[in-house]
């Protein structure tokens, strides 16, 4: 039995997975950098709110503007975005 020819397939395109609608526009305060980097890492605000030793509710705040982080926090922050945040 012949296979039936499938001229309609000359090739496939790659395409990226949209972003989240989460996905923060600009990074302009500590929440929006925390956000950006779980995200990119598939992460749950629970298992980063366990990797900087906080609440989950302050992730939860964090990244939804309602508070900052306080300073003695910043460290590892930093180490979770690998990076230190200008503002």
């Amino acid at each position: 039995m012949d296979t039936p020819a499938l001229h309609f397939l000359h090739g496939y395109k790659n395409a990226t997975k949209p972003r989240s609608v989460q996905y923060p526009e600009s990074l302009t305060t500590w929440g929006d950098h925390i956000l950006k980097r779980r995200l990119d890492l598939k992460l749950f605000q629970k298992e980063v709110a366990e990797i900087l030793g906080v609440n989950v509710t302050c992730i939860y705040n964090w990244e939804n503007h309602r508070s900052k982080p306080r300073k003695q926090y910043f460290r590892k922050i930093e180490e979770f975005l690998r990076y230190k945040p200008v503002f």
